[in-house]
């Protein structure tokens, strides 16, 4: 499927509300490990953390990053049971049902980007297979 294949170009890619939902729904077959933020247009918090994620990205060859706009995402806060912009989620697929995981929100969130990059970074290696 060309949803999950990583960009060389890109190190996150933006993703769209159907291939979004292809992965969260289980219906990639394949295994992969993906990180998808979600973000907004008008979210400063959102903004400030694109580089750091870009980064964090370049920093996982075997995982693939994407960012998904909520402006197209109505209903997938309640859905899938997490809150406000910016979020992170892991997911791993290729079983029956995708692993999908929600990062929590900070105990004390950063200034400018809400979650720390140290804290991204954990809770990745706390998921990977």
């Amino acid at each position: 499927m060309t949803v999950l294949l990583k960009d060389m170009k890109m190190a996150v890619t933006r993703i769209n509300r159907r291939n979004l939902l292809q992965i969260l729904e289980g219906k990639v077959k394949d295994p992969h490990e993906v990180v998808i933020k979600f973000y907004g247009s008008n979210c400063h918090l959102c903004h400030a953390l694109k580089d750091q994620f870009v980064e964090i990205s370049d920093e996982y060859d075997d995982l693939i990053f994407y960012a998904f706009n909520m402006e197209s995402g109505a209903g997938l806060e309640k859905k899938y049971g997490f809150q406000g912009i910016p979020s992170i989620c892991y997911v791993r697929t290729g079983g029956l049902k995708p692993v999908v995981r929600f990062m929590e929100e900070p105990k004390k969130p950063h200034k400018e980007t809400w979650y720390h990059p140290t804290g991204i970074r954990v809770f990745i290696n706390n998921n990977r297979s």
